[in-house]
């Protein structure tokens, strides 16, 4: 079946979708990689090395703030509110967990780094999910 015309994309938006799939790919196959490594402990045990492979995530991260600048960049007006708005959703789920996570945490409840990592990856999810949710009423 072929899609109506109305909702087609246009040559612009197919290469705009296509730059930000391969400005992101890196950086998740980075992460990963990176995830694997620490999760078998394929990095060792010397303490300098964990070091190396702890800082070593910032690489992939630092790609990903590229990326999203990139695609703002690139964006239309109406994507880049879309995109901020979705962006400031996942900032307020974040700061909201980490106090959380700071008044568990005096309390002695639970593992700190495990409550960052939770709260960091559901606030990037809250915010490509606002994203869809966003866009999905303009398709």
């Amino acid at each position: 079946m072929d899609k109506s015309p109305k909702n087609r994309q246009s040559r612009s938006d197919t290469a705009r979708a296509r730059a930000w799939l391969l400005d992101w790919l890196p950086a998740l196959v980075a992460l990963g990689l990176l995830s694997l490594i620490a999760e078998f402990g394929l990095f060792g045990s010397a303490d300098s090395w964990k070091l190396f492979w702890s800082l070593l995530n910032l690489a992939p991260g630092l790609w990903i703030v590229r990326a999203v600048v990139r695609g703002l960049r690139r964006a239309d007006e109406y994507q880049r509110r879309c995109q901020l708005e979705a962006l400031a959703i996942g900032f307020g789920v974040l700061i909201t967990a980490i106090y959380t996570v700071g008044l568990l945490q005096a309390a002695g409840v639970g593992d700190l780094r495990q409550m960052v990592q939770l709260s960091f990856l559901a606030s990037i999810l809250i915010w490509i999910a606002a994203l869809l949710f966003k866009t999905s009423r303009t398709r």
